[in-house]
């Protein structure tokens, strides 16, 4: 039999641990601090002016004011004038006509009793428009002073912290290579 050489070989074997880097980041809030002033309105008007009339009405239930009632009365004598002339001609031509038969004096007397004196209106017109109603508004006095927002901000830097890590390269196992020799038998 021949002999043999026996050779083994071992890998080696290269470990590696690692722990990774760690930040730490820590950052305070930022501080705001906003101030306003809100914005002034002030408005003035005052009260209004309500102005209500009556004297056509006080014309239509009592005459009115003296001055109104006196203008009122003596402003138609003119008109009841002219009328009063205008039948006494009337009234003459009738009597001097000679063709009417009869009393034409007892006629017209007859006729001017029924009739009445002249209509004179005393009083104002009756009407339910007779209350004249105004109303006079203020002008309206608007001042607006405008406001104000004053906003201030203080930002904090952050606080960053780096933890290194560590890598650790060691031999798990060295590499090696047996060789084994055949035995020899010197006996033989």
């Amino acid at each position: 039999m021949i002999s043999q050489i026996s050779i083994h070989s071992q890998r080696g074997m290269i470990g590696i641990e690692s722990q990774p880097g760690r930040y730490e980041i820590t950052s305070k809030p930022a501080e705001i601090r906003a101030e306003t002033h809100p914005p002034v309105m002030t408005a003035d008007n005052g009260p209004g002016e309500l102005v209500i009339d009556q004297s056509r009405t006080w014309d239509a239930l009592n005459g009115g004011k003296p001055e109104a009632f006196n203008q009122r009365y003596y402003s138609q004598f003119k008109n009841i004038g002219y009328q009063n002339i205008e039948n006494i001609v009337e009234k003459g031509n009738r009597m001097g006509d000679l063709r009417v038969k009869g009393n034409p004096i007892a006629q017209i007397a007859l006729e001017e009793y029924v009739k009445g004196p002249p209509a004179l209106q005393i009083f104002g017109f009756a009407s339910p428009d007779n209350v004249d109603i105004s109303f006079i508004p203020r002008k309206l006095n608007l001042q607006v002073e405008p406001g104000s927002i004053r906003v201030d901000i203080q930002t904090h830097s952050p606080d960053i912290q780096f933890q290194r890590g560590a890598v650790k390269v060691y031999m798990a196992q060295y590499p090696s290579v047996t060789i084994t020799p055949p035995t020899i038998d010197i006996m033989t």
